[in-house]
């Protein structure tokens, strides 16, 4: 007995890859949260880099080390735990994603409050 259904094939012979328009509402509902919480994120890199260039422009090159860690971190903690929040949704569904970049944007905020208190001597 054959089955009717195929696997659409490329010019090598290979298995294509769906497009977006073959892809389910839940997948393309998945890949919008992920976009979001990108741009999300990216706002918060822009807030980092815009914070060390003020500090840049008030206080030059000559800031001591733990400003440094500070700035450098404020701009890579939303990078990196956008990162880590990716590679832990890649196969949830798009409920569980946004939960996931939620926790993910937490951690990151938390991460720069932390670093913030750190340079004001809070800690």
């Amino acid at each position: 007995m054959t089955d009717n259904t195929t696997t659409p094939r490329n010019s090598a012979g290979t298995a294509a890859k769906p497009g977006f328009r073959e892809l389910s509402f839940s997948k393309k509902a998945g890949w919008g949260v992920a976009l979001l919480f990108a741009l999300i994120s990216a706002i918060w890199v822009w807030v980092g880099v815009a914070n060390l260039f003020e500090a840049i422009a008030t206080f030059g090159f000559a800031l001591s080390g733990v400003s440094w860690l500070v700035f450098i971190g404020s701009i890579a903690a939303p990078i990196v735990t956008y990162g880590l929040g990716f590679l832990v949704g890649w196969r949830l569904p798009a409920w569980a994603k946004a939960v996931v970049f939620l926790v993910a944007l937490a951690v990151a905020m938390v991460i720069k409050a932390d670093l913030e208190s750190l340079l004001l001597g809070g800690l």
